[in-house]
């Protein structure tokens, strides 16, 4: 494996060296993302050496992907749930500046565990917020054919937003405003026959049959690849699997072979669910040879947020079990330690290098990522006008394709991270933080109890030794900047229960 050398150059919106030829076919885009799926859920490493949890999962689809182009070792959501991350994606806007920064589902419901002093602050409940500048619809004004397959979770129910039609989608298959499926089966109608408002739409032709939710959706996309390819003009896919989310239901197609390899029934179930992923990856890569559109598709394969490590997960295979599932990454989603943001992120040509927008093979980049970077990638690779893109993009989302190309680096780039809420289940620090990313050195401050954190990721990828009192020169300079950042997009914090104040902004003190 290779690492590309990065140099110390300011990085900039504009990646020029995209734009060439306009004679030429704009390229397609398939953006994969995957739910709930962590930094080691698959066998591709995004480490010199597989990990442990690598070797347990079975994914050569995607394998085959890495080898052709670059996947980076530093990626990361936008937040440790879905909904902030998936939006990020579309609007290129950090979810503090949107203030999408919990997941969706009524426009008049809080979703944080109850804590004893605090509760949610006022924050955008209705999700993502419609306008030209959104991804697809710059695509779609670009001259794309845009579909949307899968899961949604974009906005609240009865909101325009719930539609990815809405937003700039030509074609939208079973998306809508819930984050789960109320089944993963066929036979049980994908949870249409059960109250609530889990059941995946769209799906009816397999409705009492034995497919199982991945294969549904993969098939439906297989329609929709045909039907792009009958339009003669670029397309944009985002394939948004249910997997691997809750409840973790086994793919029949799978389960047998992972608990032959000694995983229990709910492991077995979940790498069951990876591997149905990874079918469909493949399935849509033959479907693009198939129609002779492979070697002008660009895919993206991604995640939404850290894996899970707390509720219906089973026993690891490391025989331990909650909050371990992404060791040595602590915790998992709901979380601001590595194991609820750091994802996989792979990008490559489907068929033969591009002739134009070359990407180096079986390349490992360490330049930090964020979902939100997607937004001006994809911009670039289809040579959307800037005067197009919302000038309000955050500073720290920017585009990854000069990084890819090999035209541009950067040794430090800030990141940060804002969730003002407290994920569901307990665990280990599923509170609200806001948390700053510079170099190695990442900084967390926990609200509940008003604590600082500071890690240095480079010898401590598993956040076990605070350095807050032994390095106070870089918590201090990172507490500042953080500080900073937080006046600059008012970004809200929980409220005191007893008087309705929200807390003062975060202030080092040693």
């Amino acid at each position: 494996m290779k690492w590309l050398s990065l140099g110390c150059l300011a990085l900039t919106a504009c990646a020029s060296s995209v734009v060439e030829q306009r004679e030429h076919p704009l390229p397609n885009v398939v953006l994969v993302v995957v739910d709930d799926l962590g930094w080691q859920d698959t066998s591709v490493s995004f480490t010199f050496e597989p990990t442990r949890y690598n070797q347990w999962h079975s994914t050569p689809a995607l394998e085959m992907l890495a080898v052709k182009g670059v996947r980076f070792s530093n990626a990361y959501s936008n937040s440790p749930v879905c909904t902030p991350t998936r939006t990020a994606i579309l609007s290129g806007l950090h979810p503090a500046v949107t203030n999408i920064t919990d997941w969706t589902l009524y426009t008049d419901q809080d979703f944080s565990r109850a804590m004893p002093e605090l509760r949610d602050p006022k924050w955008n409940k209705a999700g993502l917020t419609l306008n030209d500048s959104l991804l697809p619809r710059m695509l779609q004004r670009r001259g794309y054919y845009t579909m949307y397959v899968g899961k949604a979770h974009l906005g609240a129910i009865g909101t325009q937003a719930a539609n990815p039609l809405n937003a700039g989608f030509d074609r939208n298959v079973a998306g809508h405003a819930a984050g789960g499926p109320g089944s993963y089966y066929g036979a049980d109608d994908y949870g249409n026959n059960k109250p609530g408002p889990w059941g995946v739409p769209d799906l009816e032709d397999f409705h009492g049959s034995d497919v199982f939710l991945t294969e549904a959706i993969t098939i439906m996309a297989e329609r929709e690849l045909e039907l792009a390819a009958q339009q003669h003009r670029p397309f944009f896919l985002q394939m948004a699997h249910y997997a691997v989310h809750s409840p973790i239901q086994a793919d029949p197609r799978f389960f047998d072979y992972f608990k032959n390899k000694g995983l229990d029934d709910k492991e077995a179930a979940y790498a069951s669910l990876v591997a149905g992923v990874d079918a469909s990856l493949m399935r849509i890569t033959d479907k693009l040879e198939q129609l002779n559109l492979a070697d002008n598709t660009l895919i993206i394969f991604c995640s939404d947020n850290g894996g899970l490590s707390a509720h219906s997960r089973g026993r690891t295979p490391l025989g331990t079990g909650k909050d371990t599932h992404n060791q040595p990454l602590r915790s998992g989603k709901g979380s601001g330690y590595e194991g609820g943001i750091r994802v996989p992120l792979v990008m490559a040509w489907a068929g033969a290098a591009h002739p134009r927008f070359e990407l180096p093979a079986d390349v490992m980049l360490p330049f930090p990522t964020l979902s939100s970077d997607l937004y001006s990638t994809i911009a670039d690779v289809a040579q959307i006008p800037n005067a197009w893109r919302n000038v309000a993009v955050d500073q720290h989302a920017a585009s990854l394709w000069p990084i890819i190309a090999g035209k541009l680096g950067i040794v430090k780039r800030p990141m940060v991270w804002h969730y003002p809420h407290k994920w569901g289940p307990e665990g280990d620090r599923y509170e609200p933080f806001t948390a700053w990313r510079e170099g190695d050195y990442k900084l967390i401050y926990w609200y509940e109890s008003a604590q600082f954190e500071l890690f240095n990721l480079a010898n401590d990828l598993s956040e076990q030794h605070d350095l807050i009192y032994s390095h106070t020169d870089i918590a201090y300079r990172l507490a500042n900047h953080l500080r900073q950042w937080m006046i600059e997009v008012d970004a809200q914090r929980p409220l005191r229960k007893d008087s309705g104040e929200m807390l003062a902004l975060p202030t080092l003190s040693i």
